[in-house]
C-alpha cells in the first residue's frame, strides 16, 4: 500500500448507497452509516485494518429548550449528493506551498432528517481524495412555527471501545490546543470528550442560540483523521498534511517585516527597502502607533496612499490590533468582565465588541490593507456577563465569544483575501500564521543565546506545525528591554549573529517577525538580509515540506549562548528536483567531526514502504528550554540581567516503545547531496531509509546541503 502522506493519488473517495445506508470509502478508511439514526455501523482503517466501531450507536444529538434529542427520534427523508463545502472563502497566492485545490476533492451528501413536533436536521458528510479524513457537520433549521432555543449539539456520536489512539478528532471550535500531546482529552478539551466508550463531539458549554421560525444553525466542524503510522512524530506529520489540505491558506510562507512606525515617510522608505531585499509583505507592529479602530477618514486615507505605494510594489501591506486586553490589571468597564478564574480580558460577545470588529472591518476596506496581526481574539475563555454582554451567563459564553469573534469575524476578513497573524489557534477559521512557540522575554537576552533559544523554538514548534504555520522573532531594535547586546543593529558591528540568524531561518522554513524603526542599516546587513531573503524564497517549496526532527539542539546550561553537540533543521517533500534542505549548526567551542545518520524517508527516494521508527530522544519533550519570565502583568524577568535561569523540559509524551533499527542493508535507491547546493555526490540510501555521511564544522559555525532526486538536472 502506497503511503498516503508520499502519495494519496490513487486513493479516490466514494459513496455508495445501500437499502439501509451508506458507505463512505477512499481506499484509507471505511465507514457506513445507516439511514436510521444515522449511526455509524463500522470505521475502519484500511491503512492497517483496525476497526473503531463494533455497535451502531446513535449518530448525533440537539437539544432544545433543556431536552436532549437523539437521532432516532428523527426520520430519515432522503439525501442528496452535493459538492464539497468552501468553508472559507479561499484566496490563493504565489506564496503558497499547497500544490491542491480548496475545497480539497472529494464526494460530499447531505442526508435529511425530520422529527414529529421538531426542527428539521441535516447531517453533512465529506471523504476526501488522497487521506484518510472524513468532515461532518450539523445543521438545523427551525420548521416549527416558534422561537426555539438551540442548547448544544452533538456533531458527531459513535461507540468506540478500542483503538481510540488511532484516531484523531479536529474541529474549527477550537484556540488553544496545538495537539503536542495528542491525547484527545486535553487537545479537544473544548469540543470533544469520551463517556466511557461513547465519544461525543460537541461544545463543551451550551451554545445557547435562539432560531425563529425559518432561520437556521451550523453546528461546529468535526473532521477525523485515522492515522496510519504508529509513532508520535510521524502521526503529527499526518496532521500537518491533512491541514495542508483542508486549510491550504496555512500553507502561505509569506516572507514579511514587522515595522515599528505609522509615519508615512518612513513607510514609504521601508517598502523601497523591502523591495530590494525580495521581502513580500509589511505589517506596522504594536508600538508602531498605528490605529485600526480609527473611523477618522483623512487619518484612514494617509493610511491607504502609502499602503497604495506598497502594493504598487508588490508588497502586501497590513496592520496590528490588539483584541482583547489578557492578564493584565486593571481592565475597566462591564465590556471588560472576562475571565477564567486566573485571567482578565475583554469579552468579545458585548457591544463593544461587535463595534470594534466592525471598526477593523472598515479599516481594512477603507485603506485595501491586505493583512492583519490580530492580537486575540479569543482563546476559549469564559465570562460571567455584565449589562452589555451579548450571552446570557458563564456557561453560553465561550461558544458567544467564538461565534463572534472567530467564526463570523474571521469569515468576513477572509473574504476580503486579507493575511492573518493571531497567536490563537484558529486555521479552521482562517488564521495563516501563529506563535512557533516562544517567550517573548527571551529576545531581552543576548544575541549569541537568542540564536539556540530560536532553534530550540523551531525545533519544537515544527511537531504541531507546519513551518509556514509558525512565526518566530528577530529584534533589529530593543524588544522589551536588554540594550544593544539583545538588539541586532547595527549590524555592520552585529554582522556574524545577523547572518547566523537569518541563515536558521532559512533552514527552518519558520519566517519570523523581524521588527524594527527600518528593514536594513547597513550595507553589511543589507546585504545578509537579501542573500537567505533570495534563498529562502528559491527553496520555499520543501522549506515549508515535512520537518524530520533527527538532532535536536542541546542548550548548555552553563553557558546558554553555547550548545552541548552539533544540531540540525532538515525539512523534506516526495516530490520534485529537490526532496531536501538541511542545516547542521556547530555553536560550540570546538571544531566537530561526526558521521551523521541522516533520516531521508520523505523524499520519497528510499525502498521502504512506511516510515521507519523514528530516532530515540528526539520528540518535543527531549529538549530543555530555558524559562525566562511568565506574561502576567507585570512582567517577571527571571534572567534579563543574566544571573539566574531556569531551564524545563515539556510534559513527555505517550509514544510507542521505539525499537531498534533492523540491521541495515544496501538499496539500489540513493539520493544526490550537495554543499551550498552546488557539486553534488551520490549517496546509497539504506533499508532503513538513512544515508551516512561524514561532516566536519568549525567552532562557531553552520553548512547546509540541498537534497535532491538521483534524475536531477540542476
Amino acid at each position: 500500500m502506497q503511503y498516503w502522506v508520499l502519495d494519496g493519488s490513487t486513493y479516490s473517495a466514494a459513496i455508495e448507497e445501500t437499502e439501509t445506508g451508506f458507505v463512505f470509502s477512499n481506499g484509507l478508511l471505511r465507514r457506513t452509516v445507516q439511514k436510521e439514526a444515522c449511526a455509524t455501523f463500522e470505521l475502519v482503517n484500511l491503512q492497517n485494518g483496525i476497526s473503531l466501531v463494533d455497535t451502531a450507536y446513535d449518530g448525533f444529538t440537539v437539544s432544545f429548550g433543556g431536552k436532549t434529542h437523539n437521532a432516532r427520534e428523527f426520520q430519515f427523508t432522503g439525501a442528496k449528493t452535493v459538492p464539497c463545502l468552501e468553508r472559507i472563502a479561499f484566496h490563493k497566492t504565489n506564496t503558497m506551498t499547497a500544490q491542491g485545490s480548496y475545497p480539497p476533492p472529494g464526494k460530499a451528501i447531505v442526508l435529511n432528517y425530520q422529527g414529529e413536533n421538531l426542527p428539521s436536521v441535516t447531517v453533512r458528510y465529506e471523504i476526501y481524495d488522497g487521506m484518510p479524513v472524513m468532515m461532518k457537520l450539523l445543521t438545523v433549521q427551525n420548521t416549527t412555527q416558534e422561537e426555539l432555543v438551540v442548547d448544544n449539539m452533538a456533531v458527531d456520536v459513535m461507540k468506540i471501545t478500542e483503538n481510540r489512539d488511532t484516531l484523531f478528532v479536529d474541529s474549527d471550535y477550537d484556540s488553544t490546543t496545538d495537539f503536542l500531546g495528542l491525547d484527545l482529552e486535553k487537545y479537544a478539551k473544548n469540543y470533544a470528550r469520551y463517556s466511557y466508550d461513547m465519544l461525543e463531539v460537541a461544545p463543551l458549554q451550551r451554545m445557547n442560540v435562539k432560531l425563529s421560525p425559518g432561520e437556521s444553525l451550523d453546528s461546529i466542524t468535526a473532521f477525523e483523521l485515522l492515522f496510519g503510522a504508529k509513532f508520535y512524530e510521524q502521526r503529527l506529520i499526518e496532521v500537518k498534511e491533512m491541514y495542508r489540505h483542508i486549510a491550504p491558506w496555512c500553507t502561505d510562507n509569506v516572507t514579511f517585516f514587522h515595522l515599528i512606525s505609522n509615519s508615512p515617510r518612513v513607510i514609504r522608505k521601508t517598502v523601497d527597502q523591502c523591495k530590494e531585499l525580495g521581502i513580500e509583505m509589511i505589517l506596522q507592529s504594536f508600538g508602531s502607533g498605528v490605529k485600526m479602530e480609527s473611523g477618522n477618514e483623512r487619518y484612514l486615507g494617509r493610511i491607504k496612499k502609502v499602503y497604495d505605494y506598497g502594493h504598487k510594489n508588490g508588497i502586501r501591506m497590513g496592520a496590528y490590533t490588539l483584541a482583547y486586553v489578557k492578564n493584565y490589571r486593571p481592565v475597566r468597564g462591564d465590556e471588560a468582565l472576562n475571565h477564567d478564574y486566573s485571567h482578565i480580558c475583554r469579552c468579545l460577545a458585548t457591544d463593544w465588541a461587535q463595534q470594534y470588529m466592525k471598526n477593523i472591518l472598515r479599516f481594512l476596506d477603507k485603506t485595501g490593507a491586505d493583512a492583519v496581526e490580530i492580537d486575540g481574539p479569543y482563546g476559549m475563555m469564559l465570562c460571567s456577563g455584565g449589562k452589555t454582554h451579548n450571552h446570557d451567563d458563564f456557561t453560553d459564553s465561550q461558544y458567544k465569544q467564538w461565534k463572534a469573534s472567530v467564526s463570523e469575524w474571521y469569515r468576513e476578513i477572509k473574504k476580503r483575501g486579507v493575511y492573518i497573524n493571531a497567536p490563537d489557534w484558529h486555521f479552521l477559521n482562517g488564521t495563516n500564521r501563529t506563535g512557533v512557540g516562544y517567550e517573548e522575554i527571551a529576545f531581552s537576552e543576548r544575541r549569541s543565546e537568542q540564536l539556540i533559544t530560536s532553534r530550540i523554538y523551531y525545533y519544537k514548534g515544527t511537531f504541531s506545525k507546519n513551518p509556514s504555520q509558525g512565526w518566530g522573532f528577530l529584534p533589529l531594535n530593543v524588544y522589551h528591554g536588554g540594550g544593544k547586546k539583545a538588539q541586532f543593529f547595527p549590524t555592520e558591528q552585529n554582522a556574524f549573529e545577523f547572518d547566523w540568524a537569518m541563515a536558521q531561518i532559512a533552514a527552518s522554513g519558520v519566517w519570523p517577525t523581524i521588527r524594527g524603526k527600518k528593514a536594513y542599516d547597513s550595507e553589511t546587513g543589507k546585504e545578509i538580509f537579501k542573500k537567505w531573503t533570495t534563498i529562502y524564497k528559491k527553496y520555499r517549496q520543501v522549506l515549508n515540506g515535512i520537518t524530520v526532527h533527527f538532532l535536536p539542539p542541546r542548550i548548555d546550561t552553563n553557558d546558554p549562548s553555547k550548545t552541548t553537540c552539533i544540531d540540525a533543521i532538515m525539512n523534506q517533500i516526495p516530490t520534485g528536483d529537490i526532496r531536501g534542505f538541511v542545516m547542521f549548526f556547530n555553536q560550540t567551542d570546538a571544531e566537530r567531526t561526526e558521521e551523521i545518520t541522516l533520516p531521508v524517508y520523505y523524499t520519497g527516494l528510499s525502498a521502504c514502504a512506511m516510515p521507519p521508527a523514528p530516532f530515540p530522544d528526539t520528540k518535543n519533550s527531549d529538549v530543555i528550554y530555558p524559562l525566562y519570565g511568565e506574561e502576567i502583568a507585570p512582567l517577571v524577568i527571571k534572567a534579563r540581567d543574566g544571573s539566574s535561569r531556569t531551564y524545563i523540559t515539556d510534559e513527555k509524551v505517550a509514544d510507542c516503545a521505539i525499537p531498534a533499527l533492523p540491521k541495515a542493508e544496501p538499496t539500489d535507491k540513493t539520493v544526490l547531496v550537495a554543499e551550498n547546493d552546488e557539486n553534488p555526490v551520490a549517496y546509497s540510501i539504506d533499508s532503513n531509509a538513512n544515508i551516512h555521511m561524514k561532516i566536519t564544522i568549525p567552532a562557531m559555525r553552520y553548512k547546509w546541503y540541498v537534497l535532491r532526486a538521483p534524475e536531477s538536472k540542476d
